[in-house]
């Protein structure tokens, strides 16, 4: 039986095989021919339409042109753009005629482009010229323009019945054509009948053979298909992915592996027989699984939550397919339990809303400190918004006002502690300075390697500001502006300090206003106030930018100069005082004269020390005062107060 079964299954495939060979050559050949013929019509059916076309482009060509003479201004430019768009349409179909782009035109066609007595290439030609000739006027054609006259007759004249002729003509060719293809399909199809009877009578009780065999094998084919379903169930069971199986009818569960159960907290024998709609936390989850199944088919990685035996809720990624179990339709799904995934996912969210709400900005780096990150409060402090600091390094804040030695410490601090923190002076994006508090931290991956940079810094402007205010409050003159008593004191500290250590020297200046109690008492003591900030300024002028001066108080002024080399120096600049504060103040209460009295003290030739150099200035310029004001005078020419 086998032999004989190998030999009829040859010998159907040695008949099959040779009746396919001659239909599939009839079938090559027929394909071919109707394909070259299927071609033609094609070709002929777009010539029969191209020339169809040339006569409506004729005809608004005519149209066009006489409207031309007629049209308002506003209407000329879209007339001239109708017009050259329509010649030029005229031209390119007409090409295609004469070339035979998709078929060459027949003999017949041809007669009528060259041939007596259409002349139609001649007449189609002269006609364009003829436009062109109107398109190329610079002012609109008058009504009676022989060009108007001229294309109006050839649109309805001979010209049309050219175009007529072409047309028709290309008809009769499409429609011998098409005449000679159903012909073809005749012979073809009545051929491919005549074989297939044939093949069919000689090859039918072989067929039946070959059918009780075909039963067989799948007879054969079933039973080990029932075998690998069995030994997939007996997978699906180890699997380590949750797996169950209900019926769609229903609903009920008729097959969990393991795992399903373990993940729902149920034996098999309680999970077997219950419903699967009742396992979904609400009946919401469980419409929206039905309205993805009615709509797909099937659902693919779904987040859908769950409740385990005890009503402790879970959430699981969940597949859904339909399938046969036993001869009924089935959904088999499964999950995996995600649970910890989303509260990791829950714990990243609110990290992000964190990061979002928080004042101070963040910004992360990756390991070329390339931005990768930043938070809304780094846009409100910065104003640059994400979209343009992505990608670029943190150092297009930078204010200029550190030297590279600064950014040296601060990477350096970084590199060896995987951490730097400190105040820090950035631009933002309109160029204007703002002070931070900055902190740093490097994140390190498990080998050590640094994989991000992460940045905290709040503003810290405002309370700079604060600061300096204060500062200055305390150690300015509200009114002059000058440095007052505790400011004064300070530097006349310094310098002792640094010219004892310097060995050098320097002048203490004290002066007192003549006069200033009048202009209070006659001109007011706002006239007063304006005078002392006049004064302020005269004196500021004779000073160097190293030599301090400050207001004591009330009308009295003190002058810290540095370097001098004797008595020259601090007597030039008493004379330059003393000349500039004799000058009049010109007031908005009137005018005002004052002059002033100037002690002078020197270090180390007159005292040692801060207190001693004020006291022998003091004396010496009430020296002064006594002996008629407005001059000045040397500590060292009054007797010793030691």
């Amino acid at each position: 039986m086998p032999d004989l079964g190998e030999r009829i299954t040859r010998e159907l495939t040695t008949r099959y095989i040779a009746v396919l060979v001659v239909l599939g050559a009839l079938a090559l050949m027929s394909f071919l021919a109707l394909a070259r013929m299927i071609s033609d019509a094609e070709g002929s059916a777009e010539l029969v339409n191209l020339a169809g076309r040339q006569r409506m482009l004729v005809q608004r060509v005519a149209f066009t042109a006489n409207r031309l003479a007629i049209a308002e201004e506003a209407e000329r430019p879209a007339m001239l753009r109708l017009l050259a768009e329509t010649l030029d349409q005229l031209e390119d179909r007409h090409g295609r005629l004469m070339r035979g782009d998709k078929a060459p035109p027949p003999p017949d066609v041809l007669e009528v482009f060259n041939g007596p007595p259409w002349t139609l290439d001649h007449d189609l030609r002269a006609f364009v010229a003829r436009g062109r000739a109107v398109l190329a006027l610079d002012a609109p054609p008058s009504p009676s323009d022989p060009d108007l006259a001229i294309l109006s007759v050839a649109a309805g004249g001979s010209l049309l019945r050219s175009l007529e002729e072409v047309t028709v003509r290309f008809q009769r060719g499409s429609e011998h054509q098409m005449d000679e293809l159903m012909t073809l399909q005749g012979v073809t199809v009545a051929v491919g009948l005549g074989l297939l009877v044939l093949s069919a009578v000689g090859v039918f009780h072989p067929m039946v053979e070959r059918l009780k065999a075909d039963i067989a094998e799948r007879s054969a084919v079933a039973a080990r298909l029932k075998e690998s379903e069995e030994r997939l169930w007996r997978i699906l069971e180890e699997s380590p992915v949750g797996v169950s199986v209900s019926r769609r009818r229903d609903g009920k569960v008729v097959f969990a592996n393991t795992r399903f159960t373990d993940i729902i907290g149920m034996s098999g024998e309680e999970f077997l027989g219950s419903k699967a709609r009742d396992h979904y936390v609400d009946d919401a989850q469980r419409q929206v699984v039905l309205a993805i199944l009615r709509r797909d088919g099937h659902l693919d990685d779904a987040e859908v939550e769950f409740r385990r035996k005890n009503g402790s809720p879970f959430w699981s990624l969940l597949t859904i397919r339909s399938a046969d179990f036993e001869g009924e339709k089935v959904n088999l799904a499964w999950i995996y339990d995600i649970t910890e995934r989303k509260v990791a996912e829950q714990q990243i969210l609110l990290a992000s809303k964190v990061l979002d709400t928080v004042t101070e900005a963040v910004v992360i780096t990756d390991a070329d400190n390339r931005i990768v990150f930043v938070n809304p409060a780094f846009t409100s402090i910065t104003e640059y918004s994400k979209e343009e600091v992505l990608g670029q390094n943190p150092s297009i804040l930078r204010s200029g006002r550190h030297d590279p030695e600064f950014y040296a410490n601060l990477w350096r601090s970084i590199s060896e502690k995987g951490h730097w923190e400190g105040e820090i002076w950035n631009r933002r994006k309109s160029g204007a300075f703002f002070a931070e508090w900055l902190s740093i931290n490097a994140l390190r991956d498990g080998g050590g390697g640094i994989t991000h940079f992460v940045a905290v810094f709040s503003d810290i402007t405002h309370r700079k500001e604060d600061e300096e205010r204060i500062w200055r409050q305390a150690n300015y003159d509200a009114l002059t502006g000058l440095p007052n008593r505790s400011l004064f004191l300070d530097r006349l500290n310094q310098a002792v300090r640094q010219s004892r250590r310097e060995k050098k020297r320097f002048a203490l200046m004290f002066l007192d206003l003549d006069g200033f109690k009048a202009v209070n008492d006659t001109l007011g003591h706002a006239a007063g106030d304006i005078l002392l900030q006049q004064t302020a300024s005269r004196m500021s002028q004779c000073m160097r930018a190293t030599d301090t001066l400050a207001r004591l108080a009330g009308d009295e002024f003190v002058v810290i100069l540095e370097g001098v080399h004797g008595r020259d120096d601090p007597a030039l600049v008493a004379g330059k005082i003393l000349t500039l504060l004799g000058k009049p103040y010109e007031l908005e209460a009137g005018t005002a004269r004052v002059q002033g009295s100037i002690g002078i003290a020197l270090y180390p030739d007159d005292a040692g020390d801060g207190p001693a150099l004020i006291r022998r200035a003091d004396a010496a310029m009430y020296a002064v005062k006594r002996g008629g004001k407005n001059n000045f005078l040397f500590a060292g020419d009054l007797p010793s107060m030691d």
